[in-house]
């Protein structure tokens, strides 16, 4: 499935595949925080964080 966020700051649109939008594997927050140079996002209002 397909989820877009959008960066805070920068107001930048990024659209990413995951398994499931409701809860993201590490892998998957591991690449949405790499690709948007970010260290936590906030999904479906969910946190999560790239340590």
């Amino acid at each position: 499935m397909k989820i877009t966020i959008q960066h805070q700051t920068e107001k930048t649109y990024h659209t990413f595949c995951v398994v499931d939008p409701n809860k993201l594997i590490p892998v998957e927050v591991w690449a949405i925080c790499s690709e948007m140079n970010v260290t936590a996002i906030l999904v479906n209002g969910k946190y999560y964080e790239y340590k």
